[in-house]
């Protein structure tokens, strides 16, 4: 006897690739896009001498929007994404820029500040340097995030551009 191969699958190949989908996309995305943001970021503060929290507001902004733009319209996305990589977006551009002026101040290299700056160290520094305000915009951007992502499927009558 013959065995059809199509009877012997108990799940679909499309069944067990929807979860990856769902996930694998948008979060390839929106790490792509905290990438490019971090680099942008530390240019910018390099160039300006300053943490530019505002920029987290921009990021924000960036990731949630390509996430969304990028997002199949067949499946929903989590609403974690965008949120946690625009706060892993913030902590990293912080401690980027917090060793850069470790760096320039103790005569160290980037290199060796970036990787033997302790946490303790970063978060010192972080709040001497950083106002309320600053907190505040930092603290808004994960929100921004969430909200502009609009996690969920994307709506065909308000769907993305």
């Amino acid at each position: 006897q013959r065995v059809n191969c199509r009877t012997v699958y108990w799940i679909t190949p499309n069944a067990v690739s929807i979860p990856t989908q769902r996930i694998a996309k948008p979060l390839i995305v929106s790490l792509l896009a905290m990438s490019a943001m971090i680099a942008v970021w530390l240019a910018l503060s390099t160039h300006l001498h300053d943490a530019l929290t505002w920029f987290a507001l921009i990021a924000a902004v960036d990731i949630a929007l390509l996430e969304r733009w990028t997002r199949n319209s067949a499946y929903t996305t989590p609403a974690w994404i965008a949120p946690v990589v625009t706060a892993l977006c913030c902590v990293f551009s912080l401690w980027l820029i917090t060793a850069l002026s470790v760096s320039y101040s103790g005569g160290f290299g980037f290199n060796d500040s970036a990787r033997q700056m302790g946490t303790g160290l970063f978060r010192l520094l972080l709040l001497l340097r950083l106002s309320a305000l600053d907190w505040l915009l930092l603290g808004a951007a994960p929100v921004l995030a969430f909200v502009l992502a609009g996690a969920g499927p994307v709506n065909d009558r308000h769907g993305s551009p």
